[in-house]
């Protein structure tokens, strides 16, 4: 039934338990609802890393958001030595996902991230991505699909 907590200045979350966390974790299924976009970047193994912290500090994430974002999903991105990498910002989480804060943020960050491992480079069409500008009471959500 979703999550009902406090969020401090600080960004720590207090649960109506009285639980402190630094942040929510949800799951769901979803590849059913979206089709996969076919733009994207094909980026090397040995290059995530870098792609990941270039990527997400484009679409608005900072230190500690792209620090947690890579410590989840950096683990799944060594088995294969290419990967083809797309995002889904706030549009597309929004039909897949509601997301429901009181009260209203002033600005929200959503990304959902998704790639498949690849054993060999293929073409692909990359994108601009719009760097949102952070103000005031804002609230970042991150995830990416498991296959």
């Amino acid at each position: 039934d979703g999550w009902r907590v406090t969020a401090d200045a600080d960004g720590r979350l207090w649960n109506e338990d009285g639980k402190i966390y630094p942040y929510l974790f949800w799951e769901g299924r979803g590849t059913a609802l979206y089709a996969t976009p076919e733009r994207g970047f094909v980026v090397a193994r040995e290059q995530v890393s870098t792609f990941l912290d270039e990527k997400l500090t484009a679409y608005g994430l900072q230190g500690r958001e792209i620090a947690d974002f890579k410590e989840f999903w950096l683990p799944r991105m060594q088995e294969k030595p290419w990967y083809f990498v797309t995002f889904m910002g706030n549009t597309i989480m929004d039909t897949l996902a509601p997301l429901t804060v009181t009260p209203t943020p002033d600005t929200v960050i959503r990304v959902l991230m998704d790639f498949h491992a690849l054993d060999a480079p293929v073409a692909a069409e990359g994108y601009a991505i719009h760097t949102p500008q952070r103000k005031g009471f804002t609230v970042v959500e991150w995830g990416g699909v498991l296959r």
